[in-house]
């Protein structure tokens, strides 16, 4: 549940998230400590799409998840992939800096 403030009556309300019993239970990463914890999520991510529940959103993905690191290192500085659930249309996007060493994967876009 969501709490959410209503100007027009002046009370927190409570808000349920729409998720569908296929995102429900989907592993999350606040925070990427390490490069391992972002490949680990790239493998999760591309066992999801292989699965057939999730798809990948190509267009707003800035490589194939199979090219997230080259033999000269990593794809680009800033990558970002976003997943779409086929059965609710949740969103759900992984998004790295490797030069600060920073990411994330976590419900909704960005």
């Amino acid at each position: 549940m969501t709490l959410i403030y209503r100007a027009d009556n002046n009370r927190l309300q409570e808000e349920a998230s729409i998720m569908c019993e296929h995102c429900r239970n989907i592993q999350i990463w606040r925070k990427f400590d390490a490069p391992k914890d972002y490949l680990a999520c790239i493998a999760y991510i591309q066992q999801l799409v292989g699965q057939g529940e999730f798809e990948l959103i190509a267009e707003e993905s800035t490589c194939p998840l199979e090219k997230v690191k080259t033999e000269d290192g990593w794809a680009d500085e800033i990558m970002a992939h976003m997943i779409r659930c086929k059965h609710c249309g949740q969103i759900f996007t992984c998004v790295v800096n490797t030069w600060r060493g920073s990411g994330h994967f976590k419900k909704g876009k960005g």
